[in-house]
C-alpha cells in the first residue's frame, strides 16, 4: 500500500472505524425491507379495504397498480439524480418519501386517497429499487458481490413476510390502517441509519473526488489491489464520457436491451400478482379471509429461506445457470396453475392443494433465481459512468409491466384465471431463452472487468458468451 493510500484509508477510518461492514450492508439494503413490506401488506389489507370502500375489481386493480405509477416515476427521477447526488442521499430521500406515503395510507378516507398514497409509496420504491442495487454492487468486493447483492432480495422477502405476519395479527380486528402504519418503524430507522454509510468509491471518482474514492476503496479490497482497481475505474469512466447518442452503439445497445428485457421478465413471470393477490387467489379456492392470510405467511417463509440459500450459492453457481433453470421451473409451476384453472378449477380439495404446491414452488424458485440474480446482473452489466441513469430506464420498463399486470389480474381472477397463468407460463419460457442465449456470466469479476470485456466483444464483433 502506498503512503498516500494508507493515509487516506486512515482518514476514512476516523469516520467509519466503529461501523462494521455488516452494519453498512444492513443499512444499505434496509430500504428494500420497506419495499417488500409495502408489496406484502396490500395482500391482507385488501380483504378489509374492499368492504370499507366498496371496491370493484377495477378499483382493486387500480389500488394495486398505482404503486407502479409511483415506482416508474421514482425510478426515472432517481436515474436522473443518481449520478449527481450519489446513492447515499437518494436512499435518505426515499425514507422521507416512504413516511409521507405511509401517513397518507393510514388516514385515507376513500379509495382515491389510498391510490395517491400507493403512488407516493411507489415513488419511494422506485428510488430504492435503483439506488440500493447500485450502492451494494459498487461497494462490495467482487468475490462476494453476488452474496451482498442478494441482500436486496432477502430484505424484500423479509419485508413481505413481516407484512404477512402483521396482516394476520390485525386480521381479527380488520385493522387495515394499522397494517400500513407499522411501516413507519423501518422508515424512521432508515432515515437515521443511512448516515453511517460511506459513499460509493466509483461515484466519488466519477465526481472528481479521487482521494476520497481511493480511501473508500482501500476499505474494500486488499492493499495490492487498490491502485490496480483505481486504474481500471479511470479507464471505464474515461470510456463513458461520450454523449448519450454514442451510447446507443451496437455493443452498448445490446447490453441496455438485455437489462430492459431482464427487468421486464422479472415481473412478467407473475411474481407481483402473486404477492399482491395471493389471499384473493386462496379465497377463490375456498379459504376464509383469516385462513388465506395465514397461508400467505407460509409463502413468505419460503421466500426468506430460498433467498438465504440464493445468497450462499450465487457466487458459486453463477448468475446465468440460476436464471435459465429458474425460468423453466417457474414456467412449469404457472402451467400447472393454468391447467387447473382451465379444467377442474381452483377449488377446495385435491386441486386446491396442488395449486398451493404450485404457488409454493413458484415462490421458492423465484426467490432462488430471478428475484435475487436479476437485480445483481443488471447493476453489473450497465456502464459505470451512466449506470444510474440507464438503470432508471430499465426500471421504468419493469414498473410498466407491473402496472399492467396489477391492473388486469384482479379482473381476470374474477372471470377465471386460466388466461393469466397461461401468460405467466409463456413468459417463463421466454425468460429461459433470454437467460440461456443472451445473458453473460458476471460472477467473480470486477465491474470494470465486466465492462471492458463487453466492450472488447462489441469491438471484435464476437457473440456474448
Amino acid at each position: 500500500m502506498t503512503q498516500q493510500t494508507a493515509a487516506l484509508s486512515s482518514a476514512s477510518d476516523r469516520r467509519f472505524r466503529t461501523v462494521r461492514p455488516g452494519v453498512v450492508f444492513f443499512f444499505g439494503s434496509l430500504g428494500a425491507l420497506i419495499w417488500g413490506y409495502d408489496n406484502g401488506v396490500l395482500a391482507g389489507a385488501l380483504l378489509y379495504i374492499k368492504p370499507d370502500f366498496h371496491l370493484t375489481p377495477v378499483d382493486t386493480g387500480l389500488i394495486g397498480s398505482f404503486l407502479s405509477i409511483g415506482s416508474a416515476t421514482g425510478a426515472l427521477l432517481s436515474g436522473l439524480l443518481a449520478n449527481a447526488l450519489g446513492r447515499k442521499k437518494l436512499i435518505f430521500i426515499s425514507s422521507l418519501v416512504f413516511m409521507v406515503g405511509i401517513l397518507l395510507a393510514v388516514i385515507a378516507p376513500n379509495a382515491a386517497v389510498l391510490m395517491a398514497a400507493r403512488a407516493v409509496l411507489g415513488l419511494g420504491i422506485g428510488i430504492v429499487a435503483l439506488s440500493i442495487p447500485l450502492f451494494l454492487a459498487e461497494i462490495a468486493p467482487a468475490r462476494i458481490r453476488g452474496r451482498i447483492g442478494a441482500l436486496t432480495q432477502l430484505m424484500i422477502a423479509c419485508g413481505i413476510l413481516s407484512a404477512y405476519l402483521t396482516n394476520y395479527a390485525f386480521s381479527e380486528s380488520h385493522a387495515w390502517r394499522e397494517m400500513f402504519a407499522v411501516m413507519l418503524v423501518p422508515a424512521v430507522v432508515l432515515a437515521v441509519g443511512v448516515w453511517v454509510l460511506p459513499e460509493s468509491p466509483r461515484w466519488l471518482l466519477s465526481r472528481g473526488r479521487e482521494d476520497e474514492a481511493r480511501a473508500q476503496l482501500a476499505r474494500q479490497v486488499s492493499a495490492e489491489e487498490v491502485e490496480t482497481t483505481m486504474a481500471e475505474m479511470r479507464v471505464t469512466l474515461a470510456h463513458r464520457s461520450t454523449p448519450w447518442r454514442q451510447m446507443l452503439q451496437p455493443g452498448v445497445r445490446k447490453v441496455i436491451l438485455l437489462a430492459i428485457a431482464l427487468e421486464m421478465l422479472t415481473q412478467l413471470v407473475g411474481i407481483n400478482t402473486i404477492t399482491y393477490y395471493a389471499p384473493l387467489i386462496l379465497q377463490k379456492i375456498g379459504f376464509s379471509a383469516s385462513a388465506s392470510i395465514l397461508n400467505t405467511i407460509g409463502f413468505g417463509v419460503i421466500s426468506v429461506i430460498f433467498t438465504v440459500i440464493a445468497a450462499r450459492v450465487i457466487d458459486k453457481w453463477g448468475r446465468r445457470p440460476m436464471l435459465y433453470t429458474g425460468a423453466l421451473v417457474m414456467a412449469a409451476a404457472m402451467a400447472t396453475m393454468a391447467i387447473l384453472s382451465w379444467t377442474v378449477g381452483l377449488t377446495v380439495g385435491v386441486s386446491g392443494f396442488i395449486a398451493i404446491a404450485a404457488l409454493s414452488v413458484f415462490k421458492a424458485t423465484y426467490s432462488l433465481s430471478w428475484g435475487t440474480a436479476t437485480r445483481i446482473v443488471v447493476s453489473e452489466l450497465l456502464p459505470t459512468r451512466i449506470r444510474g441513469s440507464l438503470q432508471g430506464v430499465a426500471q421504468l420498463f419493469n414498473y410498466a409491466s407491473t402496472f399492467t399486470l396489477s391492473l388486469v389480474f384482479p379482473i381476470l381472477l374474477a372471470e377465471g384465471s386460466g388466461l393469466a397463468f397461461s401468460f405467466f407460463a409463456v413468459m417463463g419460457v421466454v425468460a429461459f431463452f433470454v437467460a440461456f442465449f443472451a445473458q453473460p456470466e458476471t460472477s467473480r469479476r470486477t465491474l470494470e472487468e465486466i465492462e471492458m470485456g463487453l466492450e472488447a466483444q462489441a469491438v471484435a464483433g464476437a457473440p456474448t458468451p
